[in-house]
């Protein structure tokens, strides 16, 4: 059983600590898949919905599934679930969320698709920020405020990441990863440079090559040289 990450964004902190206590206690039970984590990327986000009045848009681009906390005065909605927080809600939810996680999960990559998802965070690939991403996404973490701004800057494949930002390659590519799925990463593979042209190589010539080549040369200027000896005597005598 895959383990599905459920995060938090912009609540209360007694609420989280709420969640984090029924996500506690329904682990004991092992077809429990949720696990709650503090950074992206997220099976799940729980965000508030009143803070503001659109709600929290960008969750959209951090999560497969958004739950909206609401008032308890407000109507039931789906993917919303009223204050205060009650274990058996959020239980049902999770639970219904996952069956649909499962259900829209792709087959699995063909060999052509797993090469490729390898090559994305191979030394090969270069990552550069397109735009900055939305704050759901980075969460309020130092970490990823630290990879965002270096990769604001300058293209930088993964391993590079990992070093400047000293996090941790799995983290890096995790992180990479929901920036590509938020729309605001860019990916250069790096191109091969043509080889430089290549002149034709001359092979050395022997001691034994060059004796004969002299003499050969020697020869046709001697054979040149009786023959203008030879036109010249034969004008004498004739003359």
């Amino acid at each position: 059983m895959s383990t599905l990450r459920l995060g938090v964004h912009r609540l209360p902190a007694a609420e989280v600590v709420v969640i984090q206590t029924i996500v506690r206690l329904s682990a004991h039970d092992g077809a429990f898949p949720w696990k709650l984590v503090d950074v992206p990327p997220y099976d799940a986000l729980l965000v508030d919905g009143t803070t503001t009045e659109g709600g929290c848009p960008e969750a959209a681009a951090m999560a497969r599934a958004v739950l909206t906390l609401t008032r308890m005065s407000s109507g039931d909605l789906p993917n919303t679930l009223k204050r205060p927080i009650r274990a058996e809600k959020l239980q049902q939810w999770l639970k219904n969320t996952e069956r649909e996680l499962l259900a829209a999960q792709p087959a699995l990559p063909t060999t052509d698709e797993q090469t490729a998802m390898e090559m994305e965070v191979s030394d090969s690939v270069r990552f550069m920020l397109r735009r900055w991403p939305p704050a759901a996404l980075l969460g309020n973490d130092s970490g990823n405020v630290r990879m965002a701004s270096l990769l604001s800057r300058c293209e930088l494949n993964a391993s590079e990441l990992a070093d400047l930002s000293q996090q941790s390659f799995s983290r890096c590519v995790g992180f990479l990863q929901a920036l590509r799925k938020a729309g605001v990463l860019e990916v250069h593979p790096e191109s091969i440079l043509p080889r430089e042209t290549e002149l034709p190589i001359v092979p050395k010539l022997t001691g034994a090559v060059r004796n004969h080549i002299a003499l050969g040369l020697i020869g046709g200027i001697r054979r040149r040289l009786g023959l203008r000896a030879s036109s010249r005597l034969s004008k004498r005598s004739t003359g």
